[in-house]
């Protein structure tokens, strides 16, 4: 398998890419798998209707807008590097800001939470970020992120997982993306940063279920699948062959699990 096209080198043109037709609703099927899980976090760590919030990585704007209408008394500032899906701004208290989280610059002491979802572990700089993100909360303030811990693709009993997400596994580095690796340190890299009272909860997540995750599996295996062969790292059989797999009742695969941990700043 050959391409002339090269593999991307960044987050937006990969397999996820904004530009792509069927992303949007790529989105909004992660917002209805994950928001439960957001929202049962935010009122873990005690949200308040006075926070001046920031959303890093805002999607499709679910999450700002539900943070929105909790924190009435407050703000919330959403940025994405494309903020495309976001929709209108429909609350006085809200604003999307079509930025890149690595080029802005926030006064310290300016959010009591900042929150981000499936958007750190893309980041090349994330390490950093976590000490940026620190200095830009008030004392007490929380800083709440969460993303996947992929298994290792050649941990599957099955050879067409193994095909199709070592192949991923290539294209997530190449762009400067750790989706094995990085979701594991979340609550060390909280506690080096200076945060207190840190918190952690996790999902498994197993190909071949039914339901809000079945779907957007789905999804996903579509959109990274398509990448993949236009990138030649995949024939399209091995794609077909991971889609049947998981049409198979039969069949499940832990293909991930969800680190969510947050932590509070001292003050």
């Amino acid at each position: 398998m050959r391409s002339d096209v090269p593999l991307a080198t960044d987050y937006s043109s990969g397999a996820l890419s904004k530009d792509n037709p069927e992303e949007f609703e790529r989105l909004r099927l992660l917002e209805a798998w994950g928001d439960p899980d957001t929202h049962a976090v935010m009122r873990t760590v005690g949200l308040r209707s006075s926070w001046r919030c920031l959303e890093i990585g805002a999607g499709a704007g679910s999450v700002a807008r539900w943070l929105a209408g909790q924190c009435a008394d407050g703000s919330v500032v959403a940025i994405d590097t494309d903020t495309r899906f976001c929709g209108e701004q429909v609350r006085s208290n809200l604003q999307w800001r079509t930025e890149d989280v690595r080029s802005v610059n926030y006064p310290a002491g300016s959010f009591d939470l900042i929150h981000s979802r499936v958007t750190f572990c893309h980041l090349p700089e994330r390490e950093a970020m976590v000490a940026i993100a620190a200095r830009w909360l008030a004392p007490g303030g929380w800083l709440v992120i969460g993303d996947p811990m992929c298994m290792p693709a050649a941990g599957s009993v099955h050879e067409p997982i193994r095909r199709f997400f070592g192949a991923l596994e290539t294209g997530w580095h190449a762009q400067g993306s750790d989706m094995t690796r990085w979701a594991q340190t979340i609550p060390s890299q909280l506690a080096r940063v200076g945060m207190r009272d840190i918190g952690v909860l996790t999902r498994a997540n197993c190909l071949g279920k039914t339901g809000a995750y079945g779907r957007l599996a789905f999804a996903n295996l579509a959109q990274e699948g398509a990448y993949l062969v236009q990138r030649g790292l995949l024939a399209q059989p091995d794609v077909d062959a991971v889609i049947a797999l998981c049409r198979d009742p039969g069949f499940t695969d832990l293909r991930s699990i969800t680190v969510y941990a947050w932590g509070r700043k001292a003050g």
